[in-house]
Parts: C-alpha cells; sequence; structure tokens
C-alpha cells in the first residue's frame, strides 16, 4: 500500500492535522519544528458502502461501517517542519526528505492565512503568502534530489560518454530509493529536451529543472489549505486555486475539535459530515458551547465542512489513484467462510485485475488462480477484467472455490 505524507512549512498546522485525522498523542504548539520525530498513524477513507446499493447488512472484519459509510484504515505519516534552506542544513536539515522517500503523494500543509513567515514565526494574518509555502516545499524537495544527482554526476558522465552505460539507467540506480522508475526518467529527459547522450553538457540548472519535474510527476501533491476559520484565508484559498494547484480547504483545529467532542459524546458527528448535533447541551461548558459556535459560524457555514475528509479522500482516491474493492468467498451470499456479509474491503490500484485482487488476498490464491466471479452481476469474469469502484468479486482458484 502506497502512503501520503504530510509536508509543509514549519508551523501551518501539519500536526495539528495529523492529530485530526488519527486522534494520536502528537506535540502539538504554535512554534516552529514542534514535530521533531516522524509520526505515523492511521485514519479513515470515507466512501458509501455497497451494502447500501446491495440492500445488505454487512459485518465489517477490517474496516468499520456505520450508517451505510464505509470507513476504510489506511496509515499516515507526518514530517518534521520544512524552511527554505533545508536541504543545505537548515533548520531540521534533511531530516524531513529522507521521511519523503516512503510516500508516493504528499499533503502539503499551507497556512491560507498568511499568519506565518517563511520561517514559520507567527505574523499578522494575511501578511504571510501562501503561495510561498507551497514553493518552500517544492523547492527543497527539488534541490534534495538535484544534490543527490550532481555529487555523482561525473562518474555518471564517464559510464554515459564512453558507453558504459545509459544516462536513464544510472539516474534510476540513483533515484532508487525514492521508487522512480525508469521509463518516467527517459520521459522527463525528452519533456526537458537536454541530450541524454551528452550528460557533461547538463549544468546544475539543467540537473535542478530535471528533477523538479520528476518529482511533481512522481509524488503527486494536494494543498491542505489550512487555517480556514480565519477571515483572511479565503483569498489565500482563492490565490492558491488561481495557480493552478489542486486545493481542499481545510480547518486542522476544528476537525480536532469534533472528534474529540465526539468521542466523548458530545456531539454526534462523524469525519467528513457537513453538520455536527449537540446530543445534551446542558453536558456543555460555556467554553465548549462557544468553540463550538466558532466552529460552525467560521467553517461549516461558509465553507460547508472541515474538509479534512475530503481532503484524505482526494490524496489517496485521486492522486495515488486508488478503488475499493469487496472479494468474498460465496459471491450469492455475499460472505466469507464464517458467514461473515461483505467482511472485507481492498484498496486496489485504477486499472487492477481480479489475479492482482487474489495476490493481495494470499499468495497462494494468485498463483491458483482460474477467474472471478462478479457478485453484483452474477457474472464470470476473466483475467483481463478491469476492477470497477465498489466491485463484489469472488475469487476461483485450482487450490479452492471462493
Amino acid at each position: 500500500m502506497e502512503l501520503a505524507g504530510i509536508v509543509g512549512k514549519a508551523n501551518v498546522g501539519k500536526s495539528t492535522l495529523f492529530s485530526s485525522m488519527t486522534l494520536a498523542p502528537v506535540e502539538i504548539g504554535n512554534y516552529p519544528f514542534t514535530t521533531i520525530k516522524p509520526n505515523r498513524g492511521v485514519t479513515y477513507l470515507r466512501i458509501n458502502c455497497v451494502c447500501r446499493e446491495l440492500n445488505v447488512k454487512d459485518n465489517p472484519k477490517n474496516s468499520r461501517c456505520i450508517n451505510g459509510d464505509r470507513f476504510i484504515p489506511i496509515e499516515l505519516i507526518d514530517c518534521p517542519g520544512i524552511i527554505r534552506g533545508a536541504h543545505k542544513g537548515r533548520g531540521l536539515g534533511l531530516k524531513f526528505l529522507d521521511e519523503i522517500r516512503q510516500a508516493s503523494a504528499l499533503i502539503v500543509v499551507v497556512d491560507a492565512a498568511g499568519a506565518t513567515d517563511s520561517d514559520g514565526n507567527p505574523v499578522e494574518p494575511g501578511s504571510g503568502e501562501p503561495l510561498e509555502d507551497v514553493k518552500i516545499v517544492e523547492d527543497e524537495i527539488s534541490h534534495w534530489v538535484t544534490d543527490i544527482l550532481y555529487t555523482d554526476w561525473p562518474r555518471i558522465c564517464r559510464i554515459v560518454e564512453n558507453r558504459f552505460g545509459e544516462l536513464e539507467e544510472e539516474l534510476g540506480k540513483k533515484l532508487s530509493g525514492l521508487g522512480i522508475e525508469v521509463e518516467s526518467i527517459r520521459e522527463v529527459i525528452r519533456e526537458v529536451g537536454l541530450n541524454p547522450h551528452r550528460p557533461s553538457q547538463w549544468s546544475r540548472e539543467n540537473i535542478y529543472s530535471f528533477s523538479s519535474i520528476l518529482i511533481k510527476r512522481e509524488k503527486p501533491i494536494i494543498v491542505a489549505a489550512n487555517k480556514i476559520d480565519m477571515k483572511e484565508a479565503r483569498k489565500g484559498v482563492e490565490k492558491l486555486k488561481n495557480a493552478g494547484y489542486n486545493v481542499i480547504p481545510v480547518s486542522a483545529e476544528a476537525e480536532r475539535i469534533l472528534r474529540l467532542a465526539s468521542e466523548k459524546g458530545l456531539i454526534r458527528y462523524l469525519p467528513g459530515d457537513r453538520e455536527f448535533k449537540i446530543i445534551d447541551d446542558s453536558k456543555l461548558t460555556n467554553a465548549q458551547k462557544k468553540a463550538l459556535e466558532k466552529i460552525y459560524e467560521s467553517v461549516f457555514k461558509p465553507w460547508g465542512s472541515t474538509g479534512v475528509q475530503e481532503l484524505i479522500n482526494t490524496a489517496y482516491f485521486n492522486l495515488l489513484g486508488y478503488i475499493p474493492v469487496y472479494p468474498v468467498e460465496d459471491p450469492e451470499k455475499l460472505t466469507d467462510h464464517a458467514g461473515n456479509v461483505l467482511p472485507d474491503v481492498y484498496l486496489v490500484r485504477k486499472g487492477s485485475k481480479p489475479r492482482d485482487l487474489a495476490y493481495k488476498i494470499h499468495t497462494e490464491l494468485g498463483k491458483t488462480f482460474l477467474y472471478a466471479i462478479d457478485a453484483k452481476r452474477k457474472i464470470r469474469v476473466g483475467e483481463e477484467y478491469e476492477l470497477k469502484w465498489g466491485d463484489v468479486i469472488s475469487i476461483v482458484s485450482t487450490a479452492k472455490e471462493a
């Protein structure tokens, strides 16, 4: 399973966002570099469960179904804050970059209200630059990749120009830790219009341009425009969208408060809901009432939701390209061997085939795969069938019939 990483300039609300998604006990504070070590946690994707469509009562095992909404657990990583010059050792230096190796998509958290400067220090709201928040992340990662290549460039040039190897292959070896395919490297070289046979003619600026395009392609980003509870954020959100970024307006603090209140039984709220309901007004303190009123007035009324669930759904379904599929053993009863109805939901990449699903369930099932049954349509599908969103699939193999 590919991983999404939460990155961003220091003090823009990354840890608050991570906490709001996971309710993990991370340290949260209004000063730069609150996150010293990368934090990992589990959050949930939210989808309409297929039980609604099929009008059955399900018994989930690897996920949760609440009133027809299926919550699918996925892992997230929260990386230390970035400041300009991190690749040269400023701030926490390269600590965040090593963690980014493990992420296939990046959630870039931005202070949409412009309430922090380029180093993450608090400033007058509206005086900071949200676009700069994104560019800092993009530039630092690109400089990091450039440095990885540049330090070994003379050796790479000798190998390629003496015809002992191809440039794409050599760059692939250097960037193997980032999970970048050689074909992607080849395509980017063509895109930048540089000669792959004479790398000695490439300048450092050429290498930087190549690295920048490659990273944008291989580690796509979605911008979490945070702090939408502040009135200054609307201009920041529009500026980010006008610059062409994929932007989700969010209030990490509002989401965190709502999840904690729900956990304590004070309100009725599920991540992604477009409203919340107070269960018993008498159980709330005046401070809690004011906090909930503020969330309604500054977040739900103007924006419709906190945006946090939309953010994580977009990262995994749009950027990483996953779709949910429900494997069952009995295609008639939609059950596993224990009689659980629609027990599991697996995330597979778009374009995956039934054998791919079989391998995700168990290696032996993939090896002995024969065909699959589409339980919704009650038809047999072959190995070349492309799985669709919400498919209910039974795998038939030589080892056993599911």
